[in-house]
């Protein structure tokens, strides 16, 4: 049997799990990350955290081929350098691979988040068995990832996917970016937010004080009020998945994938969200490729940041 590690690593915190050959997570633990220290200082806690689990797990210690790390970020997954962590500034530069396969002499393999996280729905998830799919989540900001004939697809600068930041609206809403008109102004949290508000304005009644988060209206509020057939919620999800389904009718016809994989916490709104979003594509997407693409909410949950890094492991050692 072969085992890989994956290293789901963030801004606050790291989880770190060994899985097997058909995806099952054997053993898995969380640790806290500690910003303030140097970059050498969190390699070394990161290895330390990693050894733990491995030694824990008690597998043959030849078995376990290889460690994925996915991490927020700008990066370079050839030479396994962190560029730009945003939370963590102390590892700007940092060859986080190196770092890693040194301390456990093990080969170490990097890439963003959300790539992993597709690769891990394309192996293991909803994307198995296919070839080209397409994996986007839904958050605070709207990440993707390309698999295109079984390979990762990530550009010449290693950036393609930024999906939430294809501009939809030439004259739209102002982006942290830069950009005007980003899908994820309109898909994000910020945006579906707005779109409640905004119909909140107009003295619409609403259910959704009942599931507010500290007082304040969130995705996951508005998709528990639409589940228990709030009207403004319902519309807020219609026009979201709508909107959404436009954007991924370009993804559509450019690409021509098997499958569209959707995640993130707004997608646990279910058919109230999916069904628009494939009506949306429908109306927009050229008619062959349309019919042929399959847009699947994904399956692993909270544990696809897990999975998805010891994917990283299995694509390039397989």
């Amino acid at each position: 049997m072969k085992y890989y590690v994956g290293i789901d690593f963030g801004g606050t915190g790291i989880k770190v799990g060994i899985i097997d050959e058909k995806g099952n997570i054997l053993i898995k633990d969380s640790f806290v990350t500690d910003p303030r220290k140097s970059g050498n200082e969190i390699v070394e806690h990161i290895a330390e955290c990693t050894k733990k689990v491995i030694n824990d797990s008690k597998l043959p210690q030849e078995h376990i081929l290889g460690i994925g790390i996915g991490s927020p970020g700008l990066l370079n997954p050839e030479t396994g350098q962190l560029k730009i962590v945003t939370n963590i500034p102390n590892l700007n530069g940092v060859y986080l691979t190196k770092g890693i396969s040194d301390r456990l002499n093990k080969p170490a393999f990097l890439d963003n988040d959300v790539n992993a996280m597709s690769l891990g729905e394309f192996y293991y998830g909803a994307g198995k068995g296919k070839k080209n799919v397409i994996a986007l989540t839904l958050g605070t900001g709207v990440g993707g990832g390309i698999i295109l004939n079984g390979e990762l697809y990530r550009g010449s600068t290693f950036t393609a996917g930024e999906i939430g930041h294809m501009s939809i609206a030439r004259d739209g809403k102002y982006c942290g970016c830069g950009n005007y008109g980003c899908l994820e102004r309109y898909v994000g949290k910020d945006g579906i937010i707005e779109r409640f508000e905004m119909y909140r304005s107009k003295g619409i009644e609403t259910s959704i004080d009942a599931y507010l988060e500290d007082g304040k209206v969130t995705p996951k509020a508005i998709a528990l009020a639409a589940a228990k057939g709030d009207k403004i919620s319902i519309e807020v999800l219609k026009e979201t998945g709508e909107i959404l389904g436009h954007a991924i009718a370009t993804l559509v016809n450019i690409l021509n994938p098997e499958m569209i994989i959707i995640g993130g916490g707004i997608s646990n709104a279910g058919e109230l969200l999916m069904e628009p979003v494939r009506t949306g594509m429908l109306k927009h997407a050229y008619t062959i490729p349309a019919a042929a693409v399959e847009i699947v909410r994904a399956q692993l949950g909270n544990d696809a940041g897990l999975v998805g890094s010891a994917s990283l492991a299995v694509a390039n050692l397989k």
